[in-house]
């Protein structure tokens, strides 16, 4: 779909990963109308919104799931009405798109469907989505709490939210024990021996990505490309300084190479 970017295929039950997830069902089984995952790349914003959707599915919810990336707020809206398969026709003005959506909302809210709205990386949108999350947010009044809209984004939402029941639930870091895990779980799922693997690179790789899940996910698949290419070498700190030198000469700012996307 557009503007869909790749799911990452890990989810680290980290304790701030599962207070996430927990938090936003808590939030929707109480029919509370706004929810914001918050926090920076590469935190995991984007699999709590999946991992959230595995579990409202389970339990027979409709989810609709939007990724944001690169919309204006009238490509949204399109995206919106076509997730929910609405009839639409080319020529339509957004407020026919708007009582085409009301209309579906309200439907299923009077048949007791709940409905929740997932809004994938919020701040990379073009221009400001303000007036429609206001205008879902509105939906969801009319629907009886039947409807949720949950967005995920490195910023913060306006102010003006805060008075229209939105929920912030903020991502941190993973700490120094929770990113060493981390990291053997990924060595597990990646590297076809695992034992080739020093517990020196577990170390230099949680030290090196600070907490941040994206970076961890990408050191550990440069080291299993390197076990490939040498299945009988052990894989030490010194193979992941390495790796982080190597890319890092290449880049105007060092380091670069391991920002989160």
């Amino acid at each position: 779909m557009f503007g869909q970017k790749t799911q990452p295929e890990w989810f680290f039950d980290s304790s701030v990963h599962l207070e996430a997830v927990s938090r936003l069902l808590y939030l929707v089984e109480n029919h509370e109308p706004l929810g914001a995952v918050l926090g920076p790349d590469g935190s995991g914003r984007t699999r709590v919104l999946s991992r959230l959707r595995e579990e409202l599915m389970r339990s027979g919810t409709m989810v609709v799931n939007l990724n944001l990336s690169g919309m204006d707020e009238e490509a949204a809206l399109w995206q919106l009405t076509e997730c929910l398969a609405l009839r639409t026709r080319p020529s339509m003005r957004r407020f026919e798109l708007m009582s085409l959506l009301r209309d579906e909302l309200a439907g299923r809210a009077r048949c007791e469907v709940q409905t929740v709205i997932l809004l994938d990386d919020l701040h990379r949108a073009i221009g400001d989505l303000s007036v429609l999350i206001r205008v879902l947010n509105s939906l969801s009044t009319q629907c009886r709490g039947m409807l949720t809209v949950v967005s995920a984004s490195a910023k913060a939402l306006p102010a003006e939210f805060s008075d229209c029941g939105l929920v912030p639930i903020r991502l941190t870091e993973l700490d120094t024990a929770e990113s060493s895990d981390f990291v053997r779980s990924l060595i597990g799922q990646q590297v076809q021996e695992p034992s080739s693997v020093d517990e020196s690179a577990v170390r230099a790789i949680s030290i090196t990505s600070v907490g941040n899940a994206a970076r961890m996910s990408r050191l550990c698949s440069l080291l299993r490309v390197v076990h490939e290419a040498s299945p009988e070498s052990r894989i030490t700190e010194e193979t992941v300084y390495s790796l982080l030198t190597e890319f890092s000469a290449d880049q105007s700012t060092p380091g670069s190479v391991m920002r989160a996307s």
